[in-house]
């Protein structure tokens, strides 16, 4: 393993320590983790998709909400 000593400003250092405190987590722990999404995003052919890698529930709660608002809200219309 690795010791990297990283530099920010300060508004950034409260960004990060805010979002690290909202998601229960640290700040190593963070940057790792956005790392690591990165790294997924690189290794896939569609990026946006790619971004999704880790959070299969994510797709299917979105896939699962468009579908029924096509059934409610047609995007098509008939021909009748």
């Amino acid at each position: 393993m690795s010791t990297v000593q990283l530099q920010m400003d300060e508004v950034t250092w409260k960004h990060a320590q805010q979002v690290a405190n909202q998601r229960q987590s640290t700040v190593e722990a963070l940057i790792k983790e956005i790392i690591n999404t990165l790294a997924t995003m690189l290794d896939t052919e569609d990026p946006f998709l790619g971004m999704f890698a880790q959070e299969p529930e994510l797709i299917d709660q979105i896939v699962a909400s468009t579908m029924q608002s096509r059934e409610n809200m047609p995007l098509r219309l008939s021909n009748g």
